[in-house]
């Protein structure tokens, strides 16, 4: 059985929580937001799974790997508005975002691969076996 150690404002956070969004507005940070990631190792590569809805096409990501460290940056634009139309509630997050995450083993500098369907982004990298420190560009295939 584990134990859970006694917070006594563990049921009070919700609410701070809900004061905060008040207070800003209602409106989410951008840098709240992180998109999910799934990081796979098997004895030959290592495979990068990333939740990234909204996504319209792949020139809207930029992939780099150096010395180890993966980062994601990309851009979800919103649609123009219509001039007699008012949004009164938005919720969808929209505009540029980056993750930076670590891979659990060197990569190889090229045959890497990357494909975007249904709002997942799938990195593939070939494990390297005997480490750099240059940098990856990743192209889509």
């Amino acid at each position: 059985m584990a134990l859970i150690p006694y917070d006594p404002f563990r049921m009070l956070n919700p609410i701070f929580n809900e004061m905060d969004r008040f207070f800003r507005g209602g409106k989410e940070n951008w840098s709240d937001f992180i998109y999910r990631v799934d990081v796979e190792e098997t004895p030959t590569e290592v495979v990068v799974l990333a939740e990234m809805p909204g996504i319209e096409k792949k020139e809207d990501f930029s992939i780099q790997v150096k010395e180890n460290i993966l980062t994601i940056k990309g851009e979800v634009k919103r649609g123009q508005s219509e001039e007699d139309k008012v949004t009164r509630v938005t919720e969808r997050y929209y505009g540029q975002f980056s993750r930076t995450l670590a891979l659990p083993a060197s990569v190889k500098m090229d045959g890497a691969q990357a494909d975007y369907r249904n709002g997942i982004l799938e990195l593939r990298f070939q494990k390297e076996d005997h480490p750099t420190n240059r940098s990856i560009e990743v192209n889509f295939h």
